[in-house]
């Protein structure tokens, strides 16, 4: 059986699908996309300043300050002393910030096999199992050579 080549036509339909799928599940969520995206940047990255975590979403430092806010009155997130800058201070999670997030994740992962035991085959879920290495690779190509 020969192989079917990868065309941009194929690349444009698995972005668009990522996309979209990724977009279906945010949607079922009542938490702000921003605060989680914060929480799970603390999470992969650890603690950080504002500026950074504004860098990490292209987004405005005073935009960054009031997500911020907004999570530490939820006691999600905390500041503490930057030891390399005496007058700054990171942004870390809490042990409420850490719990909220892996609920989160374990949410949307449910949501996700749900769907797929509901309308795929067998089959199309093997593909599934399998297709997440791929587009993991894929993902830290994208990420080093920034296309």
């Amino acid at each position: 059986m020969a192989l079917r080549p990868f065309t941009l036509d194929d690349a444009n339909a698995l972005r668009r699908a990522i996309c979209d799928s990724t977009r279906a599940v945010r949607r079922s969520e009542t938490e702000p996309e921003g605060q989680v995206e914060v929480l799970g940047f603390l999470v992969r990255d650890g603690a950080q300043s504002i500026a950074g975590l504004a860098r990490l979403r292209r987004v405005r430092h005073q935009t960054m300050r009031v997500t911020v806010a907004d999570l530490e009155a939820q006691g999600l997130v905390e500041r503490t002393p930057d030891p390399a800058d005496a007058r700054g201070v990171l942004i870390s999670l809490t042990d409420a910030g850490r719990v909220t997030i892996e609920e989160l994740r374990t949410r949307r992962s449910e949501r996700v096999l749900a769907a797929a035991e509901r309308v795929l085959t067998p089959e199309e879920r093997a593909v599934l199992a399998d297709a997440a290495d791929v587009i993991v690779k894929l993902t830290a190509a994208l990420e080093t050579d920034g296309s």
